[in-house]
């Protein structure tokens, strides 16, 4: 190109000299020559400018350099906006986890960092000492790293995990302190932080959200519990700005542009009460120090709504002590609510019951002899197996056996009602099947497997595995008269970009026995715990040291509540059961009013190292109980904030995992039902792009080969016809009412094509 200009350049100035030499032209006639080669000259350069410069804006390139967005960066900045995460409430708007800044505590060491003024503004090494004096005073941070640093090449140092994650209050309080002393180049760094304001609050089921590199942007991701399974719904999405600067590089007012909006994390209500939830932390502390036990856990239920009040378990943490609090021994960072799945002993006896009275198989008046041989197992009852002899009479009736939790009495009426029958009402109270109450890695448990001896053993709760989130499902339907509820962990979810919100309702999912089933059972619990020869939770003794009279140990506003106590064997990693002389897990479940229960308690003990006693989970669930009927009608109560009601727009879930679907469509506080077992989704009852309400019901049709029949109860009529074309079936309806009361096709037998489904309607 040089080359080409040169030549461009002198060649007409040449030109002109030959012929000037040859022709001998006047200087006129020469200076006219020179104008005109000028001249044309002058067109050509003209015309290779107006031609780069017409290429340089319509490419807009230069070599590898984009002039377009190196102009653009001269007069204007792009930056992403940092959408907020949700904040977690327990059902009054008490806060639990919220959006905050922690601090890092820095020291600058470049000597050129100086004001306007000339006045320094880092430390000088004069004042090293009295630097390692102040942050080790103030922070506790070893001296000799405090030394190491401050020696270093580095022009700004920090001082490790003591150094960080300091707190808004402490941080003003570090810089007040540095101001007093004359100290020069301390500084700090905000960083995003998750606060658990209760501290010690349902941590393992709240979960823990940190910081993370997403693309180059921190942000705040759930890691455990609610706060990992809710994260769509807190997280939001963050939102794209530019705006205009001037020559120093500063936003000029009045020029900022959204290009995409933020969507600030949307604010998750749980059905948690603070006051509740404190109370059984400060008493779960007490039985964990008076018990020595491996884990406990506990949670209380609202029986009318299926919300989960308050829950916690033993060992557990907080965030702010976390690296400390999960070195302690059979530490775990499972929930024990729903991830962890156990044999749940004598406690699973209300549900065996309940299936007798049902179905009529057992006489509660009926003596038997508690002697029983199973092939080659011999089941005794725990009075034979503690003392190598009876201590209760040999002969009782069935309503005895269960006050006194005798194994053999359950045993008889389950080989009396045959394994195919006691295996419905299984399915009917839904155990193997996962809550999906929308919290990821929940534990399904088991059934007992097809050998009879298995079959027998889970009459009095081994043999099975459950968790207990299944078992207050299931003691729902027995506080309830029979209906069974969906436990509720959310009871509101707000979106603060539309000012919407979706509110929970109860959520009927089944009848798997009949009301005076429910009450009988009820009244044979009251008896465990106030019968003074059979009940087990009767206390003959009292406690003088407490000055608890002999009585019935569970009582609350001086009335006794219906119980049911449990002793399970756990199983060895090496086979069979463990046998030390306190390797059990010992539980009751209590149920308060007893005729009317308002509220359902569950807690169980594992592996005590001090001598067991029922007055641990007394401890625990009385005052408890008491404090939530006192509460009861604010309980009640729902959050009256100004938000309208929204809705949710279905998406398109063929093809999708069945069980993911479902937990997602809870966390938007819809009510989706599986049917079948299958994996994948084949078809569903709302169609996708179709908005509906909080509490939608949605059928979740799966590829699933064997018509399973659902229990229908409460569902309405376009969702009976809905299953009925999916299955094949021919509906007759009976009744007046609008819901399912009964169906002729009993929950978990398979439908064949062309067959006649009776559906008795109620209100």
């Amino acid at each position: 190109m040089i080359k080409f200009f040169k030549k461009l350049i002198f060649f007409p100035f040449r030109k002109v000299s030959r012929n000037a030499r040859k022709t001998k032209l006047s200087p006129e006639r020469n200076r006219k020559h020179v104008g005109k080669s000028l001249f044309f000259l002058a067109i050509a350069l003209f015309t290779i400018f107006i031609f780069r410069f017409v290429w340089l804006i319509t490419v807009n390139h230069v070599g590898g350099t984009d002039l377009k967005k190196m102009a653009t960066n001269n007069y204007q900045s792009t930056v992403t906006v940092q959408a907020k995460r949700g904040t977690i409430y327990d059902r009054t708007g008490a806060p639990i986890a919220v959006d905050s800044s922690t601090y890092t505590i820095y020291v600058v060491l470049d000597k050129t960092q100086v004001d306007s003024n000339g006045n320094r503004m880092y430390a000088d090494k004069s004042e090293y000492s009295k630097l390692e004096d102040f942050l080790n005073r103030e922070l506790n941070i070893d001296r000799s790293l405090i030394e190491k640093q401050l020696n270093s090449k580095y022009k700004q140092v920090q001082f490790g995990t003591k150094g960080s994650n300091i707190s808004l209050q402490k941080m003003q309080e570090i810089q007040k302190a540095a101001e007093e002393q004359k100290l020069v180049g301390i500084g700090f760094s905000a960083d995003l932080s998750r606060s658990y304001p209760f501290g010690n609050f349902a941590s393992q089921f709240i979960g823990i959200a940190r910081p993370k590199d997403v693309n180059g942007v921190q942000v705040l991701q759930g890691d455990m519990g609610l706060e990992k399974s809710f994260n769509p719904i807190l997280s939001g999405k963050n939102g794209v700005e530019t705006y205009q600067k001037d020559i120093l590089g500063r936003p000029i007012p009045g020029t900022t542009k959204v290009i995409e909006p933020v969507e600030n994390g949307q604010d998750v209500y749980t059905t948690l009460d603070a006051q509740l939830q404190k109370l059984l932390e400060t008493s779960m502390d007490s039985a964990a120090s008076q018990t020595g036990a491996q884990e406990i856990s506990g949670t209380l239920v609202d029986a009318h709504t299926g919300d989960i009040l308050a829950t916690s378990q033993r060992p557990t943490y907080t965030a702010e002590t976390i690296n400390s609090d999960i070195t302690q021994k059979n530490f775990t960072w499972n929930s024990l609510l729903y991830q962890t799945a156990f044999e749940p002993g004598s406690t699973f006896k209300t549900f065996l019951m309940a299936s007798a009275l049902d179905s009529g198989k057992v006489d509660l008046n009926a003596t038997y002899q508690r002697k029983l041989q199973v092939y080659d197992a011999t089941i005794n009852d725990w009075d034979v197996t503690e003392n190598k002899s009876y201590t209760l009479p040999e002969t009782v009736t069935y309503a005895q056996g269960f006050a006194m939790s005798s194994n053999i009495g359950m045993s008889r009426i389950e080989m009396d009602m045959g394994n195919d029958l006691w295996g419905s009402y299984l399915n009917k109270f839904k155990f193997g099947l996962k809550t999906r109450v929308g919290l990821d890695d929940e534990n399904a448990g088991s059934l007992p497997s097809a050998n009879a001896v298995s079959q027998i053993q889970s009459s009095f709760g081994q043999g099975v595995a459950v968790t207990p989130i299944q078992l207050i499902r299931g003691w729902t339907a027995i506080a309830g008269n029979g209906t069974m509820l969906e436990p509720h962990i959310v009871s509101k979810v707000v979106n603060p970009n539309t000012k919407t919100s979706l509110t929970s309702q109860p959520e009927v999912i089944g009848h798997p026995v009949s009301e005076s089933a429910a009450d009988k059972v009820r009244d044979l619990m009251l008896t465990v715990n106030t019968d003074p020869v059979y009940g087990t939770s009767y206390s003959t003794t009292g406690d003088p040291d407490e000055g608890i009279d002999p009585g019935p140990l569970f009582m609350v506003n001086g009335q006794a509540a219906a119980v049911k106590t449990g002793t399970a064997q756990i199983a060895s990693s090496t086979g069979g059961y463990m046998t030390g002389s306190q390797d059990y897990l010992y539980s009751a479940v209590v149920m308060y009013p007893a005729k009317d229960p308002d509220f359902i308690f569950y807690m169980n003990v594992k592996i005590p190292s001090e001598p067991w006693t029922l007055k641990y989970i007394a401890r625990v669930a009385n005052p408890l109980l008491t404090r939530a009927e006192s509460l009861k009608s604010e309980l009640n109560q729902t959050n009256s904030d100004d938000e309208k009601a929204g809705q949710v727009k279905i998406s398109d879930y063929k093809g999708k995992e069945a069980g993911t679907t479902a937990d997602s469509l809870r966390q938007t506080v819809l009510n989706p039902v599986i049917i079948g077992s299958g994996t994948k989704v084949t078809a569903q009852s709302v169609s996708a792009g179709k908005k509906v309400n909080a509490n939608t019901r949605i059928l979740l049709l799966t590829d699933d080969k064997d018509q399973v029949m659902p229990d229908m109860y409460d569902w309405s009529k376009e969702e009976v016809n809905q299953l009925a074309d999916w299955f094949g079936l021919k509906v007759t309806f009976e009744g007046s009412g609008t819901k399912v009361a009964s169906q002729s096709l009993d929950v978990g037998t398979k439908a064949k094509k062309g067959q006649t489904l009776t559906v008795t309607l109620g209100s």
